[in-house]
């Protein structure tokens, strides 16, 4: 079975966001010290612009992956998984040394809401009303996407995350969590497919690593959009035949699809996804089946 359209979704949706919470960068150093930390460019962000960017270790691994938009008064808001935004936070802190930079968690009770079906924000694009923006995404299968701070979710009262990680996983847009911290250099993940990642930049932390990759041809495992009649969660191995029972790969996200099992985003070597079978969990797991992204990547456009 292949991986569901998600038009089977109910519908527009309009619902919080739990799992999503925002860091806020001010002050008048808050640009070029976050066009120091982060692997896009900051400098040239319009003001009603937004980007995804990365947030490496040393080793050129994602501690973060970020939806980043200017606040329209100097500063940024970078939206990520929840739960990671307290050690974000700190060791964000920890590189400000004398910058006048400011960085605060503001999610906020009612955090972030997603909107899909309706959005009519185009896509990396930002509206204001007052104190809340609105921030478009790139449409799946002509369903329009947007995520909204400081405005009502609107009348669905559960939670969007569910149904909102099956649209980001069929955009093909890579989602940390604290299971798949340090696990992936940003082309792994497919960043810079999505405009994620800036070549041209200065420095930041990882910088040599990825930039190596890009430059000598070293990305040997990418993501890919696939499906698999069992439960899934970021994090589990995956196991492809032509690697003699090694673990190749692994589950970047995944989200129950409606029509049962699992959409996923999956990790693997190139090789292992053009001439292999794939299986979650060990060498006898549920098979995946694999769809289409959204994108081109980089070596095959």
């Amino acid at each position: 079975m292949n991986p569901a359209n998600p038009s089977l979704l109910q519908l527009p949706l309009a619902a919080p966001l739990s799992g999503w919470g925002v860091i806020h960068v001010s002050g008048a150093d808050a640009e070029t010290f976050l066009h120091g930390q982060l692997t896009n460019d900051l400098l040239h962000l319009p003001a009603d612009g937004a980007q995804w960017s990365a947030y490496c270790s040393p080793r050129g691994r994602m501690l973060a992956g970020f939806l980043v938009w200017r606040d329209g008064d100097g500063g940024f808001h970078m939206a990520s998984d929840r739960a990671l935004i307290p050690a974000l936070i700190k060791r964000l802190r920890m590189f400000v040394l004398r910058a006048k930079v400011v960085i605060d968690d503001a999610s906020g009770p009612s955090g972030v809401a997603c909107h899909a079906g309706d959005a009519s924000t185009a896509p990396m694009q930002v509206v204001r009303v007052g104190d809340a923006a609105t921030i478009g995404l790139a449409p799946v299968n002509g369903i329009a996407r947007a995520i909204s701070l400081g405005l009502p979710a609107g009348s669905d009262s559960g939670s969007g995350d569910t149904g909102w990680a099956l649209l980001m996983i069929h955009a093909g847009e890579f989602w940390i969590t604290a299971a798949t911290q340090e696990q992936f250099v940003p082309q792994m993940v497919n960043f810079d497919a999505i405009g994620g990642l800036n070549f041209k930049k200065g420095c930041y932390p990882g910088q040599e690593v990825v930039a190596r990759a890009h430059y000598r041809g070293a990305v040997k495992r990418r993501m890919y959009l696939a499906h698999v009649d069992a439960p899934a969660s970021p994090g589990q191995p995956l196991f492809a035949s032509d690697l003699n029972g090694q673990e190749s790969g692994l589950i970047a996200n995944a989200a129950p699809a409606p029509q049962g099992g699992s959409d996923v985003l999956a990790v693997l070597p190139i090789q292992s996804r053009l001439g292999a079978d794939v299986r979650l969990g060990g060498t006898e797991g549920p098979l995946l089946t694999f769809g289409s992204l959204p994108y081109a990547l980089p070596e095959a456009a």
